[in-house]
């Protein structure tokens, strides 16, 4: 069973706690504040620096090498979504 939820826009623990949102291309924290972007096929946290790259099935790091498949993070967290479940589940769940 995952541990999180995501609902297209809001991501919860499974107690029911708010840990970030996505509202358009910002990624939030539970208090509203700005800690990254999605650009592209690029994840970049607030100071413009590339996170993570998905390409639509695979995370990679910024030096290529493979983290992680989208099925895989679909375990930890049941929802909707790829960049933006790929987003949340960088800044929040890994």
């Amino acid at each position: 069973m995952p541990e999180f939820k995501f609902d297209g826009r809001v991501l919860t623990a499974h107690y029911g706690s708010k840990l970030g949102e996505i509202d358009g291309h910002r990624i939030m924290d539970s208090h509203g504040n700005t800690i990254g972007e999605l650009d592209g096929k690029y994840i970049k946290d607030k100071s413009g620096n590339s996170v993570i790259e998905f390409d639509g099935q695979y995370v990679t790091d910024p030096r290529g090498m493979r983290i992680c498949s989208l099925d895989d993070i679909r375990k930890q967290i049941d929802g909707y979504g790829g960049m933006s479940l790929v987003a949340l589940w960088a800044f929040f769940v890994r």
